[in-house]
């Protein structure tokens, strides 16, 4: 590690000795409706945009651009979504480690170009590196019905269909021949020094009147050491190659991605100071993921869009749980392969949304909660939508509706693989209630410089879970129903103040909630459920702004005003299960060659987290987060060069997010270099 460190150092100090120019940087946009969009294909109202956005649902995105994703400088993607509006992290030190939670819900869809990503999400995107990403778009609202299912994919008991909303994540094409090599060196405290180092290269060919393509790939490898009493290393290795083509009206997107990884499971520290004995670990964690994705704009008012992704996921979990208990490890495989068909229509005012998707998983072994299980599921959708313009373009009206129909073709959870084999007709061939969504917006411009949208949601999602679902005492089970409202005034007083205000409430009744109790029929497992009835209420406050040209800032501050779950021990789970507050802020500021970047996360205090175990109380959250960096750009001729040095968590605060078998503490402060190449 000390070599590691002592060759940084010493290409810093080549690239130094080279530079013979300075070159002055832009500003870091925070502005999302307002950032550089390089692409057609990912502008939120481009009807070539497989993920096109009624524009009622503009005001619940936000967007990190490449630009800001390296001002933050992240450890990792689900670092980096915790910095966004209304998101907060847990780490629950357990098989399903990263929970993102939205607005105080944690059902979220992750899609990744055309893929949608599967349950096991958690164990995948904390490898996906930096480098490939150009933009992520972070959906606030499950309203906009043509993204992905309603409903959960994965295997029958994957959860209830209680989708908040969605991560669009985008990999990099490049825009001209480039290549970008980078290194990293970091130390947090208490902890062995990690490195890793990452390599971007692409081009671009043909002509813009004509035949027009790219072709770009990234290579990256990453490796966090732990010592055994944290026990919560990581290391991956990661390739990418994407491709473009663009001949006239149409347009093609290839991507393909492979990873392979270590994930420790940290071990807890009780309320007693005791450190919990089990050692639990993944070795490896094996991604692929495939896919395509094409345009045809027929016309200016009509286009086509189609896309396939298919991602194949592995794991090999080793347990080694407590002294006297012999080392046990277990596979599991998952497969998920989607295909989506739209057509975007526009008749003068009018806008038109149709499409059709499909989605089919399947998964063999041991996954988060069972010894042995193996499922084959799908679920069809279809959506259709109408965006009507008035009053100029003002005042705009959108309605949709969205029907999706999950299909068991098997599905059978044992204690063992004899057990299974004996019942293959277990479950097999059973269709669940079908989903039926109906969704209502709505956008008017006061003036050039202020505007109010609203977006309603009504869903009826039937059942979800097994086909036979059960309660231990027998009593009945009620469809699941969804009602979402939210409102946002925007208002942008000059470029250098904007603020929007938001009030959101959603309410789920009979949300289905699988049980860690199950009950045997022929020889096969299955679990209980129970439902319950939630309603949350809150408010966001967004402010952002550019100012004197060379200072950009973000503040983000989201208040759930309530939280009711019944049946529930608490009256309001607001400062019991979940935090009432959570600020995040972003400021950069740019003088001549130097960029200066920090951001704070604040959250307030919680005291009870539930898990397998029961409910424990505990003090969660209350924490500030200082994360900042700072980097100098070196004009080498042909070539620039940045040399970042950067501090995660400056306030050195070990909070607690969950606790199951003890509290999963944070590393503290990590500080670090960096050096990139751009050539």
């Amino acid at each position: 590690m000390k070599k590691i460190g002592i060759l940084s150092a010493l290409a810093c100090s080549v690239l130094l000795a080279q530079a013979d120019e300075i070159k002055v940087l832009e500003a870091v946009s925070v502005n999302s409706e307002n950032s550089y969009v390089s692409r057609d294909d990912i502008d939120l109202s481009s009807p070539t945009n497989l993920y096109k956005l009624e524009q009622s649902a503009h005001a619940g995105t936000e967007i990190f651009t490449q630009k800001e994703i390296e001002a933050y400088k992240a450890k990792d993607l689900f670092d980096l979504l915790n910095k966004a509006t209304g998101m907060d992290l847990t780490y629950h030190g357990r098989r399903s480690p990263f929970n993102v939670s939205m607005r105080g819900s944690g059902n979220i869809t992750y899609i990744i170009d055309g893929a949608i990503l599967p349950p096991t999400v958690s164990r995948i995107l904390y490898k996906i590196p930096m480098i490939a990403i150009e933009e992520i778009q972070i959906i606030r609202s499950a309203t906009s019905l043509s993204l992905a299912p309603s409903i959960g994919i994965g295997a029958s008991n994957s959860g209830s269909g209680v989708n908040i909303g969605f991560v669009v994540i985008r990999t990099k094409q490049p825009k001209k021949t480039q290549g970008i090599l980078s290194a990293f060196y970091e130390k947090a405290v208490s902890q062995e020094g990690a490195n890793g180092q990452s390599l971007y290269a692409g081009t671009t060919f043909g002509d813009t009147t004509g035949l027009y393509g790219s072709i770009g790939g990234a290579i990256s490898r990453f490796d966090r050491p732990s010592n055994d009493t944290w026990f919560d290393g990581s290391d991956a290795e990661t390739g990418m190659v994407n491709g473009s083509l663009k001949y006239g009206g149409f347009a093609l997107n290839l991507m393909g991605y492979k990873d392979n990884g270590r994930f420790e499971m940290q071990r807890g520290v009780t309320k007693t100071g005791a450190l919990d004995k089990s050692k639990w670990y993944y070795d490896p964690l094996k991604t692929t993921i495939l896919s395509l994705d094409a345009s045809m704009a027929w016309s200016e008012n009509h286009v086509t869009l189609f896309s396939v992704g298919h991602t194949d996921y592995k794991q090999y979990e080793h347990n080694e749980y407590f002294d006297a208990t012999p080392p046990s490890a277990r596979d599991y495989e998952e497969k998920t392969a989607a295909y989506s068909l739209r057509h975007n229509a526009r008749f003068g005012d009018t806008s038109l949304q149709l499409g059709t998707q499909y989605t089919k998983s399947e998964g063999e072994g041991a996954n988060q909660s069972t010894p042995f299980n193996t499922y084959e599921t799908s679920v069809l959708g279809f959506s259709a939508g109408v965006e009507q313009r008035f009053l100029d373009g003002d005042g705009v009206v959108d309605v949709g509706y969205r029907r999706d129909q999950k299909h068991i073709n098997d599905s059978v959870a044992a204690k063992t693989q004899t057990q299974y084999t004996n019942n293959l007709d277990a479950n097999n061939d059973v269709d669940l209630a079908p989903a039926s969504i109906y969704a209502l917006g709505g956008l008017y411009r006061l003036s050039p410089n202020y505007t109010i949208s609203a977006r309603y949601f009504y869903g009826d999602q039937g059942t979800s879970g097994d086909f036979d679902l059960k309660t231990q005492d027998g009593s009945a089970l009620g469809d699941e129903k969804q009602k979402r409202f939210e409102t946002t005034f925007d208002a942008s007083f000059a470029k250098a103040f904007g603020a929007a205000l938001t009030y959101f409430d959603t309410r789920i009744d009979h949300e289905k909630v699988a049980t860690s109790t199950t009950y045997v029929v022929d020889g096969a497992e299955y679990y209980y459920y129970t439902q319950q009835n939630s309603r949350t209420k809150g408010i966001e406050l967004t402010l952002k702004g550019t100012l004197a040209t060379n200072t950009n800032y973000r503040f983000s501050y989201t208040r759930t005003l309530e939280q009711q779950v019944t049946p529930s021990s608490f009256s309001d789970n607001v400062g019991i299960t979940i935090p009432r507050d959570n600020i995040s802020a972003l400021v950069s500021h740019v003088w001549d060659a130097t960029t200066f970047n920090a951001s704070l996360k604040k959250v307030s205090g919680y005291t009870s987290s539930q898990s397998p175990m029961g409910w424990s109380n505990a003090d969660l959250g209350d924490y500030l987060r200082v994360d900042a960096n700072i980097m100098h750009t070196l004009d080498l001729g042909s070539y620039k060069a940045d040399l970042k040095l950067y501090g995660r968590n400056l306030t050195h605060d070990q909070y607690a997010t969950k606790y199951t078998t003890g509290y999963y503490y944070d590393r503290g402060r990590t500080i670090g270099v960096e050096a990139t190449l751009n050539f």
